[in-house]
């Protein structure tokens, strides 16, 4: 009995964070997803091998459940802009907060085992917790067991990002069995190839390791550094950049060239200048750099706010260094997809896309770790219900 495959459908796929993960967890197969914006769907794509079977749907709320093929596991990050930090919090009153109710409408028709849904924390406190007692009340009506948990991608992948995951199933024998989903305890960056930068090949176990600004060149191995959120920066002779084990989280927002509205949103890379060179490298761990200004208020200003942010195209020129932002490649990294899958998809689209792409898409490495955990459910339960 495990050989069989659980068939899902991929709603409010983006560019595929789900079917990333759940391919690699194996044991699945996707006969459709859905997407609006086309963008994203041509990313998606690009990315994963579509099959002639497979279904697609531009819009969730006019998706016909009579016509889609049998499935039996309904994924989503259904739209979270309107439960986010980031964005106006007006839940269930605005129009994308009440996508929900397609994964429910669909759910409601087509039963599926196992729904597996995800979206930002604040959804949790929205209305007084209201808002998620909803969400709750309405698959509980449907005849789902339901369990959630917070889930932080700095377990899986270098970037803290937390979301609640929530998953349903119809079979009372899956309670407690899905969470808790333990962490990977990811190994550090290992290289087993040296060489110019551009040419290293490093162990896939570990974390990815960060772009250069610009091709070739020589020095220690890199990584990623960010401005601590604890640092009030008003003096930046008070403080410093330091590397951080994982980046912050990504938004769709980060490629933009505007500084950032929320303090402490953004991560950049820590660039140091070479001793004998003009120029900047990559800092190693354990650099650091004087950012302080000696000039005029309004120009300290200015490189206050950059250190700040972290996330200039310009970044900080000064005594000590300059602060970069992410590539779109490392981005897409933070979130754990494939190189080979990187490669198709820059190839097709712009920064701006892939940084707003990569920003909307759900972690990939903990969606297979989830994934894992569902199989194994599914593998029990069927081995049960063959020995009965």
């Amino acid at each position: 009995m495990t050989n069989h495959l659980i068939r899902y459908f991929d709603m409010f796929a983006g560019i595929g964070g789900f079917r990333a993960g759940l391919d690699r967890a194996g044991g699945f197969q996707c006969v459709g997803h859905c997407e609006i914006d086309k963008y994203a769907d041509a990313s998606y794509r690009a990315i994963h091998d579509i099959g002639e079977e497979e279904v697609y749907y531009p819009d969730a709320r006019e998706i016909d459940p009579v016509g889609m093929p049998d499935f039996e596991l309904l994924c989503g990050g259904f739209p979270c802009q309107s439960w986010s930090a980031a964005g106006n919090r007006l839940g269930f009153a605005d129009p994308r907060g009440t996508l929900f109710f397609e994964i429910a409408r669909l759910a409601e028709a087509r039963k599926p085992a196992y729904l597996l849904l995800e979206n930002v924390p604040r959804i949790l406190q929205h209305d007084q917790g209201q808002a998620f007692a909803t969400i709750l009340a309405t698959l509980y009506e449907l005849g789902y067991g339901l369990e959630w948990c917070v889930l932080n991608s700095a377990d899986y992948t270098p970037q803290s990002r937390r979301r609640v995951f929530l998953v349903g199933y119809l079979d009372p024998r899956c309670t407690g069995k899905i969470f808790p989903v333990p962490g990977n305890d990811g190994k550090a960056l290992i290289q087993l190839i040296g060489g110019a930068q551009g040419y290293r090949v490093y162990d896939i176990g570990g974390v990815a390791c960060t772009q250069t600004a610009g091709s070739g060149g020589t020095g220690a191995k890199t990584g990623l550094y960010l401005i601590p959120p604890d640092e009030a920066f008003v003096d930046l002779s008070v403080g410093e950049p330091r590397r951080t084990d994982t980046a912050r989280c990504l938004t769709a927002r980060y490629g933009q060239t505007t500084l950032s509205n929320h303090r402490a949103e953004r991560s950049g890379v820590l660039m140091i200048r070479e001793p004998t060179k003009q120029g900047y490298k990559e800092a190693a761990p354990g650099d650091s750099v004087d950012l302080s200004y000696p000039g005029s208020k309004t120009r300290g200003g200015r490189v206050n706010k950059l250190a700040h942010d972290a996330a200039s195209v310009q970044g900080i020129v000064e005594r000590g260094g300059r602060i970069r932002r992410l590539m779109p490649r490392e981005c897409l990294r933070l979130q754990g997809f494939a190189e080979d899958q990187i490669d198709r998809l820059l190839a097709i689209t712009s920064d701006a896309q892939a940084y707003k792409q990569a920003g909307n898409s759900v972690t990939t490495t903990v969606i297979e770790a989830i994934g894992h955990r569902i199989r194994a459910v599914d593998e029990e339960l069927r081995r049960e219900d063959a020995a009965a």
